[in-house]
């Protein structure tokens, strides 16, 4: 009885019936290159961890059996154990096995290795890229002892030589192919020495070595071998004599929406082909194009897909999908952006700023506190952008560019199973007050410019974030003037909500810069003449705290007359 399982394993690609990226132009070309190419030949697969260097070169073995006899070594099965040295025996030890060499050969070269190649190994490795040599050096280049070392390594290769052709020739192949997978997961320094020993004992003939590894970590062992002053010129010099042709994994060239399709697929998803190009943009702008990581996000899209099927209600299966997808893309790849959205009450106001390109970039500068985004045109940043756009997009079951109290709605609920923050009851309640409360401010807010109305317009500003002393449900609506000595100053009511009360603040703060001076000696220590002196903000604020303390039943008539009587005393000024 066949399995219905669910989930994305960590399992590579066995071979070109498993290419969902359609990468096939990639593997044939590669895979002709390697039955035609002159030998010995080296080529690097080089790309991230969990790129897909290990599918690529399964797929490019399958094209390639037919002619070739292939090896295939992982590195990563013997790097769990601090193996030293004896990791190059192991590797060449299997490599001898699998060319069906005869046991009494397979002893006689391995015990010729360990009886100097533990010596020559470092020797070798130091050499070069022109590192010391050390004292083992000197007793090694003594003329009676070079002479016996280079003949013992030629020997060595002319031994394994002999072992590929006549595996070849039994075989009927034209070559051999050694695949070395894993090469990346080893400790760098390790890996440096590997490809050393590969270019000593192994360059021969019909030989062809492929190797998955990411020249990061190349250039990490080098510097741990041979200290942090060798240049990159050197460390670049160095990867080109080993490999004579480097190629990157062609990531970008993912056929990601073929992907993404399968894999909504296999979990009996059906999406609109408008709704399957946003899921890849999605992706595109948060977790990237790193096979590893589609596939976590799909494992979790299942999982939450299971309990927001049963736990959302209301909501309809496509739209629970886009906003399930966009809100993992998000916990993924923007991490802080997503915590704010799990933390904070949301409103639709906030999200349509940040779906309005003229607003965008205030907003997501305020929720990430300018801490990743001091360069306003760096690459994550232009991502994050591009990502909140998609996100907007993803909300939307009307497309009419606003969010609805249902749109909204939709968000909050789908979110909340979404958290994999520990949240306890009183602390969900108390964002849900807070929400509440910033609700009552705004309508509060608005009816007190509407009646305030003949004196001119007035700008609210709400938090993105609580921080000491602002609440996210505090709001504020201020006007801007020009006092007679030129500089710009703005006048504003401030409400704060305690339970059913609300506490009305009074400020008038400098808007021109270098002019802060000239600010306070013009309006004095009391520019609004109440009964008690405000408090002086060194740089650009006179702030009066607690005026009046309203209810929402007194509220607009009390801080309107509040408001004019402050205004009156402005006119002053002006």
């Amino acid at each position: 009885m066949k399995k219905n399982n669910i989930g994305n394993t960590d399992i590579p690609a066995e071979g070109v019936g498993q290419d969902l990226f359609h990468i096939e132009t990639y593997i044939d070309g590669l895979s002709t290159f390697i039955k035609k190419c002159a030998t010995p030949m080296t080529i690097s697969i080089q790309g991230d961890w969990g790129s897909g260097k290990t599918s690529m070169m399964n797929m490019i073995k399958e094209k390639i059996s037919d002619t070739v006899h292939p090896i295939w070594f992982n590195t990563w099965q013997f790097s769990q154990f601090d193996m030293g040295n004896s990791l190059v025996f192991s590797m060449m030890e299997v490599m001898l096995d699998m060319l069906g060499c005869e046991p009494k050969m397979i002893t006689k070269v391995m015990s010729g290795l360990v009886g100097f190649a533990r010596k020559t190994v470092k020797v070798v490795a130091d050499t070069t890229i022109g590192g010391a040599a050390a004292d083992i050096a000197e007793e090694m280049m003594t003329p009676e002892n070079s002479t016996n070392y280079a003949r013992e390594i030629l020997e060595l290769k002319d031994k394994f030589q002999q072992a590929v052709d006549e595996k070849i020739k039994k075989e009927n192949k034209n070559r051999v192919v050694v695949f070395v997978d894993d090469l990346d997961r080893l400790q760098p320094e390790k890996a440096v020495e590997l490809l050393e020993v590969l270019k000593l004992f192994l360059e021969c003939n019909d030989c062809v070595f492929v190797i998955a590894v990411d020249y990061d970590v190349v250039t990490r062992g080098i510097r741990q071998k041979y200290g942090l002053d060798v240049s990159e010129e050197k460390g670049k010099s160095f990867f080109d004599k080993i490999i004579q042709l480097p190629f990157k994994v062609p990531v970008a060239q993912y056929d990601i929406k073929n992907y993404v399709l399968n894999s909504l697929q296999n979990m009996d998803i059906s999406v609109s082909d408008s709704d399957i190009d946003l899921f890849v943009h999605l992706i595109q702008n948060s977790i990237g194009l790193n096979p590893r990581s589609m596939k976590r996000l799909f494992n979790t899209y299942q999982l939450l897909d299971i309990i927001t099927k049963s736990s959302v209600k209301g909501l309809n299966e496509t739209e629970r999908h886009k906003i399930l997808f966009s809100i993992i893309c998000m916990q993924m790849g923007h991490e802080k952006l997503y915590q704010y959205f799990a933390s904070n009450p949301i409103d639709s106001e906030l999200l349509e700023q940040l779906g309005n390109c003229e607003t965008t970039d205030d907003c997501i500068k305020e929720i990430l506190a300018d801490e990743q985004t001091a360069e306003d045109n760096s690459k994550y940043y232009n991502k994050l952008k591009r990502f909140v756009m998609y996100f907007y997009k993803s909300l939307q079951n009307d497309n009419d560019d606003k969010i609805s109290e249902k749109e909204l709605a939709n968000l909050q609920s789908v979110l909340k199973c979404s958290s994999v923050v520990s949240i306890n009851d009183a602390e969900e309640n108390d964002k849900e007050q807070e929400m509440e409360n910033r609700k009552k401010n705004r309508l509060l807010a608005d009816r007190i410019r509407h009646e305030l109305a003949d004196l001119g317009e007035f700008t609210p500003w709400l938090p993105r974030t609580t921080r000491t002393g602002v609440k996210i449900s505090d709001i504020s609506c201020k006007q801007f003037f020009v006092a007679k000595n030129g500089f710009n100053f703005s006048l504003e009511y401030y409400l704060s909500r305690k339970n059913s009360n609300v506490d009305v603040h009074l400020s008038l703060i400098c808007q021109t810069k270098h002019s802060e001076a000239l600010f306070f000696n013009t309006l004095g220590n009391n520019p609004l003449a109440l009964e008690f002196l405000p408090t002086i903000n060194s740089n650009n604020t006179i702030f009066y705290s607690n005026v009046i303390t309203v209810t929402d039943d007194d509220a607009v008539k009390r801080v309107s007359e509040l408001y004019r009587k402050a205004y009156a005393e402005i006119q002053k000024f002006l």
